[in-house]
Order: C-alpha cells, then sequence, then structure tokens
C-alpha cells in the first residue's frame, strides 16, 4: 500500500513539475508580449524546457536567446562583458553630444522604425517572475514531499496496529 501511495505521489511531482515547467515559459512570452519585446519574434520562438526526473529530484532546463537577457537587464549594443555595467551612451552628456537624445530612422532605408530618444530602461520580464515562481514550487514541492511522508508514517502505524491485533 505504502509504494503504491509513494508511486502516486512522485507521478503527481513530475507531472506538477512538467506543468510547472511549461506555465513558466507561458508566462515569460507573455511578459514579453507586455513588455513589447517582438520586433522579430525570435526571442519568444527561442523558448524551450527540457525536465528530466529521477525519482523525487528533477531537473529543470531553460533555454532561450541570450538576447533575452540584455533586454530583461537594460543592456544591449555597446555592453561587453567585464565592462561592470559602465555604459556610457546612457549618460545625459553622452547621448547630448552624439544626438542619441533625439528620436531618429533605425534600420535600413527602405524599413525600420523609429528610437524614442530615451534611453534603455530595463524590462525585466525574467527575473521577477522566475524568483516567484521557483518559491511558488518550492512551497509545492515541500507539500507534494510532506504528504509522502505522511502516507508512510500511516502506513506503518497500520502495520503496527495489524500486528498487535494479530498478537493479542
Amino acid at each position: 500500500m505504502a509504494e503504491l501511495n509513494r508511486q502516486e505521489i512522485e507521478r503527481q511531482q513530475q507531472l506538477w513539475v512538467d506543468n510547472w515547467a511549461k506555465m513558466m515559459v507561458q508566462i515569460w512570452k507573455d511578459r514579453l508580449s507586455f513588455y513589447n519585446i517582438r520586433c522579430t519574434g525570435a526571442l519568444m520562438e527561442s523558448f524551450t524546457e527540457d525536465v528530466t526526473h529521477d525519482g523525487l529530484a528533477a531537473s529543470i532546463i531553460f533555454r532561450f536567446l541570450a538576447y533575452g537577457v540584455y533586454q530583461a537587464s537594460g543592456v544591449g549594443y555597446g555592453y561587453t562583458h567585464g565592462n561592470g555595467g559602465d555604459l556610457p551612451f546612457l549618460g545625459a552628456d553622452y547621448r547630448h553630444e552624439h544626438r542619441l537624445d533625439v528620436p531618429r530612422k533605425v534600420g535600413p532605408a527602405w524599413g525600420g522604425g523609429y528610437t524614442s530618444g530615451f534611453p534603455r530602461e530595463k524590462r525585466d520580464w525574467l527575473n521577477r517572475k522566475l524568483y516567484a515562481s521557483i518559491m511558488k514550487l518550492k512551497e509545492a514541492m515541500a507539500h507534494m514531499v510532506g504528504e509522502q511522508a505522511a502516507a508512510v508514517l500511516c502506513d506503518a502505524l497500520m502495520d503496527n496496529r495489524r500486528f498487535i491485533v494479530r498478537n493479542l
């Protein structure tokens, strides 16, 4: 009986983690739409999740274009690894000197769009939602493991009761 309960609880946990990973991707896509990060759609189409289970343990790997991290951080062209976040093109003096503070055409002559003239801002579609969702996953997993422990304990008590009743 205990083995059946453990198997069912393990199956429910695996199903919950699989659905959680799919929901995270959907939440991220919704956040990208909310922040209007979809010029080409490449970032939104790049999301994949890979969940592997090993008993009660699970490993979740999310993949998406690195460009998305730059959008969430408010950096992009001009950022180099190891510069400590010093982006001179975000400063007011630099922007005025190089006329980055006025709207201008970007892209090819026949298409493209216009800049706003404002410096880049963080559009954090990733970190806050990820942290909150991981905390929710942690709570759900703790609840499920608690249910499994309770089932094992109940089965052990029932076995002890049967043994006592049989030997009276």
